[in-house]
């Protein structure tokens, strides 16, 4: 018995030092560093801060994909999350 209470113990700290965001399906480690400073994407300027589909922080987790949508720049975190948008960008906007 005390064995199995160490051993949950062990297992919740270190449970508790992951922190994970589920999205519509998307899991994401939480990681300040996932901003990749090479790509090119991360330093343009967006007329979004989270993914419109995924709900994603583009500003904290970087910018895979873009779309140019009424004259502003719209950034997402994968090319999914931009196919959605593209499909019906109003509604998403709306949204906002």
């Amino acid at each position: 018995m005390k064995r199995t209470i160490v051993m949950m113990m062990g297992i919740l700290s270190v449970g508790c030092q992951k922190s994970e965001t589920v999205t519509n399906g998307f899991t994401v480690k939480e990681n300040p560093s996932l901003i990749d400073p090479k790509n090119p994407l991360n330093k343009l300027t967006y007329a979004n801060q989270i993914d419109f589909y995924c709900k994603m922080d583009i500003t904290k987790f970087g910018v895979s994909d873009t779309v140019t949508y009424q004259g502003k720049l719209y950034g997402f975190c994968a090319p999914v999350c931009k196919e959605e948008f593209i499909k019906n960008p109003e509604m998403y906007l709306a949204k906002k």
